[in-house]
């Protein structure tokens, strides 16, 4: 069954049911027609946990028609909307298990470091102020996300080692006056990741046990880290 129809029968039900406000209806209709783009020819049947976490990142790191990225809160809308599509696919029969259960809509983290005290959408226009194609770009974009996400200091950042981040757990291990461990977001990890498979293979020189790189092969300074979030936040007028 192609996406079109299997999502049209959904809409429908949720209208002709009585049991969701014009509000939750009007939101299913623009985000599972969302959806549905991704899909394609696919069916959202056949569709499988890794292609529902590829579309959550692709939505959550791709600007909207205003050219911004979605706010937390819309992008949790969505989720909610695609959750309830295949949580009636499951109690039809339709599906044997859910695709959408490692899904996460965490709310913004709080910090202490008042440096990077900034709201959702001043956090993502910082991140997206960089060049997304070079090695530098990629690289400050992990360093960037890194300092908002978890709130650590810059030396501690500078600190972290290749073997501190865990890809299987998503734990990020950070030493400071002690060690504390990050649980890090799908987003991060998949910046993180790019930035080993893309970035560091042209910065490093020797074998170094650091993280992050600056452009001769070292690790990357406190001072360089200060600079990287200083360009940035000029980039992003914050």
């Amino acid at each position: 069954m192609c996406s079109t129809v299997v999502i049209e029968e959904h809409l429908r039900y949720l209208a002709q049911s009585g049991d969701y406000s014009p509000a939750t209806i009007e939101s299913a209709h623009r985000w599972l027609h969302h959806f549905q783009a991704f899909c394609g020819d696919r069916s959202p049947t056949d569709l499988k946990t890794q292609d529902l976490e590829q579309w959550h990142k692709h939505f959550v790191w791709t600007p909207g028609p205003n050219g911004k990225l979605y706010a937390e809160a819309t992008v949790n809308q969505a989720v909610g909307a695609v959750r309830r599509f295949y949580r009636r696919l499951l109690a039809e029969g339709k599906l044997k298990s859910d695709p959408t259960k490692t899904l996460l809509t965490p709310a913004a983290k709080k910090t202490r470091s008042q440096k990077f005290a900034l709201n959702s959408s001043e956090k993502r226009r910082l991140l997206v102020s960089l060049d997304p194609d070079s090695p530098f770009g990629i690289r400050d974009r992990a360093v960037l996300g890194v300092l908002v996400e978890t709130g650590i200091s810059r030396p501690a950042c500078s600190r972290i080692d290749r073997d501190h981040l865990c890809f299987d757990t998503g734990a990020l291990l950070t030493k400071s006056r002690g060690q504390k461990i990050h649980s890090l977001s799908e987003g991060l990890l998949a910046d993180l990741h790019r930035y080993l498979r893309e970035a560091r293979p042209l910065l490093v020189k020797d074998i170094t046990p650091a993280l992050f790189l600056d452009r001769y092969g070292n690790r990357l300074s406190s001072g360089s880290i200060q600079q990287i979030t200083k360009r940035a936040r000029e980039i992003a007028k914050l």
